[in-house]
Parts: C-alpha cells; structure tokens; sequence
C-alpha cells in the first residue's frame, strides 16, 4: 500500500513539480520521464532470474529502497539531467518491485491450504492499492490547489519517507514464505519460457486484458472534452467512482468467482470491457442528457472487470509457471502491461484524432476477441493452473 500511496501522491504531481522546479518545458519533461520509461524496460529481464536464484523478498526490499533514493534526487532536479536521473532510478525501482512482488504473493499464497489461496491474497493487494493510490491522489490535489512549491516538496519528502518505512517494514517483519527460497541453479532459463508457446500466448492475450486496463485513465478525459463537453464536470467523479470500487468491492468479487475456473473469469472479464467500450461508443451518438447513463453505466462494466481480471489473471499466471522458473516467467508477464502502457497514449490519441467513436470499436472489438482466445488458450495451459485447485508444477 505504501508504494501506491506513493504514486499517487507523486504521479499526479509530477509535471507541476518538476517544470516549477527545474524550468524547463512540460514537454521536455515528458520526453524524460518516456526515456527513463524505456531504459528501464530490460530491468525484469534480470530481476526474474535474481528471484529464482535468492527468492523475491530482497529485490522487493531494494526496489523500495532505490525508490526512494530517486526521490531524494527529485528534491534537487533543478536541471533536465537530474530530472532524467531522478526518473530512470524511480522507475527502475518500480520495474524491480513488479517483477518480485507477484511471485513474493504467490509463493505465500502456495504455503496456505485454503483453495484458491492466491485469488485472496492478489484481490487484498488490488484493494490496497486502490485505497493507496486513492488516498495519494487527494494528498497530490491539495499541493497543486495550494500552488505551493513548498507543499510539492513536502509531498517528495513523504514519498521518501513512505518508500525508506516500507523498505525496513519488509526487511524486518514482511511475509516470509514457509518454503525456502532456492539455493541452487534453478533447472532451465528463458530459452524454456520462450518455448513455452502457451503462456507466451497467454501473456499476448494478457496484452490486450492491459490495454483495456489502462484505456480509461488515459482517454476518459480527452474523449469527454472532444466528443461530450457538455458533461465534461463529469469525468472526477466517473474515475473517483471507479477508484472507489476498486478499493471497497474486491474482496467481495474475488469470493464470487472462487468457483469459476479462471479462464471463464477472464472471459467474463473481456466481456465487461467489450459492454464498457460499447456504452461508450453509444455515448457519442445518443441525444443530452442519456450519455450521463450512457458513461456512468460504462463506467460500472469497466470496474467489475478490472476487479475481475486482476486476481484471476495474475494466479493463472503464477499456477502456469514452473515451480524452479517462476520469478523469470512473472517477471516477463510483466511485459504485458509494460507495452500496454507504451502502446495506449499513442492509440488512444492517433484514433480520438481521427473518431472518437473509433477508439471504442476497436478497444471493444480487440475485447469481445480476447473471449473465444481465452476459452482456446485454457486447453493449452497446464489444468491446475486453470482449476487452481494443484498450484505446483515442475
């Protein structure tokens, strides 16, 4: 909870901050924190075989650590190449602490007896988040309402402080799995993930999963302003909503589901986002005042299937890994966010240019496609990792 906590209070800041801080451009600042972005794509590449050879519980507390680190030097980026410093250290701590985070859960989730133990553990770790992120994001809204540079400052020395506490919290009495961790060379390397055509295929599947994950918060704004300025005012509430169900409602879904195989809940989940992407079409068309219903409606579907992919997709993940190679399949399952989240602002704004309405067809169409390839995929992937019902498979 602590690193979104984080990142909510930071994110949100961060352009104000850092073009008040340093001079310079808002969009040299941009381009900088998109280099950071991409020098630190290759980090879980590495991070996934330091798991698999010293377990995940030290790269998660060094993840934090140098999360903090990049903190202190936003404290003194009054220039683009500190600011460029500050980013590729922040991120590549961000880089770390996913790819050891979700195999840190896993593995505690696989000493548990009770069934579908990692849905539980993954839906509590979504709800922090949530709560985290939230709670962040109205810290960010009063030191950029204030317009005081010493109330951003204050927000990156608690950034700083959250990061180093969590750090010595994970170091000192963090969840410790009851199996060891490896001492040996684990047998295999990414040659036999990338044999593995089922969970690469799954992790291409997942891709799209993250695309619709990410849409909302990237084109919700622009795509009201352009097509619907009428209920611009509209916009907070639809995503405090959705930050607010996030936070109250996963543990009541991650219950609901426990039955469900998990690739039907993925299947339910890429249906959800199909119903969002279609309200929202139906929102450029329908007369004053139904897009109100049409975006509020949209908006419910969009939640319940985040609530629904996130714990589903990430323990199918984890239950389809190799025991002895789990960090470096995690690590690059990762990827699929990572590429979501490069490819989405250049989508979103490339089709809202040419149609609003062209953004919704194709996230609803690439949607209603990912539920024929999840019932198709599950009868390649290992049957307890769809059941969840035997974790391990060596």
């Amino acid at each position: 909870m602590f690193d979104s906590l984080t990142m909510g209070m930071f994110v949100p800041l961060s352009f104000v901050y850092l073009v008040a801080r340093s001079g310079t451009s808002i969009s040299t600042v941009g381009t900088l924190l998109t280099i950071a972005g991409i020098a630190t794509v290759p980090a879980p590449l590495i991070v996934g075989r330091l798991v698999d050879r010293h377990g995940p519980q030290r790269p998660v507390v060094a993840a934090q650590i140098i999360q903090a680190a990049g903190f202190v030097v936003y404290l003194y980026a009054t220039t683009w190449q500190l600011i460029l410093a500050a980013a590729i250290v922040v991120t590549l701590g961000q880089r770390i602490y996913w790819a050891s985070a979700f195999t840190l859960i896993g593995t505690i989730s696989g000493d548990d007896p009770h069934h579908r133990a990692s849905e539980w553990l993954l839906g509590a770790l979504s709800s922090m988040r949530a709560t985290g992120y939230g709670l962040g994001s109205l810290v960010a809204g009063v030191a950029v309402a204030s317009r005081s540079s010493t109330a951003s400052e204050l927000v990156v020395v608690g950034s700083v402080v959250l990061m180093t506490t969590s750090a010595a919290l994970m170091a000192v009495g963090g969840p410790r799995p009851r199996s060891p961790a490896p001492t040996s060379r684990p047998t295999g390397d990414y040659r036999t993930l990338i044999a593995d055509r089922p969970f690469l295929a799954f992790i291409g599947l997942n891709t799209v999963f993250a695309l619709c994950n990410v849409m909302l918060g990237i084109a919700l704004a622009p795509f009201v302003e352009q097509s619907r300025p009428v209920v611009l005012w509209l916009v907070g509430p639809l995503l405090a909503l959705n930050t607010l169900l996030q936070a109250t409602c996963q543990m009541w879904v991650v219950r609901l589901l426990r039955r469900l195989r998990r690739h039907l809940a993925l299947c339910l989940a890429a249906t959800l986002w199909a119903m969002w992407a279609t309200l929202f079409a139906v929102a450029t068309v329908v007369p004053h005042p139904y897009e109100v219903f049409c975006l509020g409606a949209a908006t419910l579907c969009y939640s319940a299937a985040q609530l629904v992919h996130s714990p589903s997709s990430n323990a199918l993940a984890f239950d389809a890994a190799p025991v002895e190679l789990r960090g470096r399949y995690l690590a690059v399952f990762q990827y699929s966010f990572v590429v979501a989240t490069a490819v989405a602002p250049a989508l979103a704004s490339w089709l809202l240019t040419w149609a609003p309405i062209a953004l919704w067809i194709a996230t609803g169409s690439l949607a209603a496609a990912a539920v024929p390839a999840s019932l198709a995929l599950a009868r390649h992937l290992p049957p307890a990792a769809v059941t969840g019902h035997a974790p391990e498979r060596s």
